[in-house]
């Protein structure tokens, strides 16, 4: 055990994460501020809104989902980056300054608008789970992050990572996340360009140790992005539609934007958000590859044998940095996950509050009464997520497995909004795309047709744009909704 990081990094988090989050729930309650736990007030400005959208999609697939993949397909991990930045000028310049502009609290609430009641509730219901498996990937890796710490069991680090992850947000709120999102972002940042640098100086051999390991081991091929025409089809351009896709519309990807001051801060907010997100990826996916050369070598275990893709990376760092310079990195990677894990909290937390809880049972709820049941619900998936993180499947291949199912709900939002407005289509566009990803991945149609590189994103995709606009087109229905709203359109615009 790594005891004087392991205090080091627990000290961090308790200072950080009680002392932002004490002094912020005290000035709400000053203030008695409306909306202030689940959107901040909607008063996060520029800096705030850029930073927290970073940090709230920099989490397990970035960090050890990343050393994770860069271990089995090198460079060509960096892509998952590249889709960030992507996804990063989707939501800032468009679904974001949408919603925000419109004054909806969430997504399913924004579909509601479009299509009606059941159409929103059918959305609640389908993307507060699809958040909820985010959480549990969360959950995953903070645990990854301390058994590499401490030698704890799995289920040891998640509990305690879990409980981090829950102050994280409970005390305050988005409020809460978005200053502990600036703190760590600096850290962070120091912490990944001293590793990076550090790497050069105790890697035994250099780099030039690992690109001649990768080399003679026969995956040269992992030192450039482009290295596998496979991997740019069936990993790349799909992580580019699964990021834009799902994030684009997802309450996750939407909840920053929606605490903001106003359309326009969102807009200004990429330059930051893009950023410090899409540039994550590169110094992990170093480590990944240096990882998987050690691990072949059999150094990392202490008895010859290798480790494998999830662990090697973490050891790695443990073993060969000085403990600094580990603290600064553990330090930093808590933080990003941590930030990620309270997101993915209260995103499921704010559809319940807001779109069943107020929507369904008690449609007079205070906004006193919507707090205390998304701390209760913030507290109840997390406990669940420590529970489910002992499934240990790959992260990044995981979630962009997860946001698929979000594709038919963005394809019928634009329509929605620029087009046409046809319950039957939208309803009918959904269920069309979720079956045929189910029966493509799940029922083994993928591997019976041997397909594998032609991953489910391009189903869900195909799907929703031609059975989408089909229907709406052929169905009656309304105006879009800016179509109907021109002024507010002209204002977005």
């Amino acid at each position: 055990m790594h005891f004087g990081i392991l205090v080091a990094v627990i000290v961090y988090e308790i200072v950080t994460i009680l002392g932002v989050g004490i002094v912020i729930a005290r000035a709400q309650r000053r203030r008695a501020q409306t909306e202030g736990f689940a959107l901040a007030g909607r008063t996060l400005g520029t800096t705030h809104v850029g930073v927290t959208l970073a940090l709230t999609m920099l989490g397990s697939a970035h960090i050890w989902g990343t050393t994770e993949n860069a271990y089995g397909m090198g460079s060509t991990a960096i892509w998952f980056g590249i889709a960030c930045v992507v996804m990063m000028v989707v939501i800032s310049q468009c679904t974001g300054p949408w919603i925000r502009r419109i004054g909806t609290s969430t997504v399913p609430d924004l579909f509601g608008r479009l299509y009606g009641k059941k159409p929103r509730l059918l959305v609640a219901c389908v993307m507060a789970p699809l958040v909820f498996g985010c959480l549990c990937l969360e959950t995953q890796c903070i645990a990854v992050t301390f058994v590499a710490l401490t030698g704890w069991s799995y289920q040891a680090g998640a509990i305690v990572g879990g409980i981090f992850g829950i102050l994280y947000v409970t005390l305050a709120g988005m409020k809460e996340v978005s200053w502990l999102n600036i703190i760590n972002a600096v850290v962070m940042y120091i912490g990944m360009i001293v590793a990076f640098v550090a790497l050069f100086f105790y890697l035994p051999e250099g780099w030039q140790g690992v690109e001649r390991g990768l080399v003679e081991s026969g995956n040269g091929w992992m030192r450039s992005i482009f290295g596998n025409p496979d991997l740019i089809v069936g990993f790349a351009i799909p992580s580019i539609l699964c990021c834009t896709l799902f994030q684009g519309i997802s309450q996750m990807g939407l909840q920053t934007a929606i605490s903001a001051k106003d359309a326009r801060t969102v807009k200004k907010s990429l330059w930051l958000a893009g950023g410090i997100n899409g540039c994550f990826c590169i110094i992990p996916a170093f480590i990944g590859m240096a990882a998987l050369v050690f691990d072949m070598k059999g150094t990392l275990s202490g008895d010859g044998s290798p480790i494998g893709a999830m662990f090697s990376s973490p050891a790695l760092i443990v073993q060969l940095l000085p403990s600094w310079v580990v603290f600064l990195i553990m330090a930093s990677f808590l933080g990003a996950l941590l930030s990620t894990f309270a997101m993915t909290a209260l995103c499921p937390a704010t559809i319940f509050a807001h779109d069943l809880y107020a929507g369904l049972l008690k449609k007079d709820a205070t906004e006193q009464e919507r707090t205390r049941v998304m701390r209760i619900v913030i507290i109840v998936v997390g406990i669940i997520a420590i529970g489910l993180s002992n499934f240990q499947p790959q992260v990044v291949s995981t979630i962009n497995w997860i946001f698929t199912w979000a594709f038919p709900i963005f394809v019928m939002t634009v329509i929605g909004l620029f087009w046409k407005r046809s319950t039957v289509a939208a309803v009918v566009t959904m269920f069309a795309a979720w079956v045929a990803n189910i029966v493509w991945t799940t029922f083994g149609l993928q591997a019976a047709l041997h397909a594998e590189i032609v991953h489910g994103a391009y189903i869900a995709i195909a799907i929703s744009l031609v059975v989408g606009i089909a229907l709406t087109g052929a169905l009656p229905g309304k105006k879009g909704y800016f179509r109907e709203n021109a002024l507010e359109a002209r204002a977005i615009a």
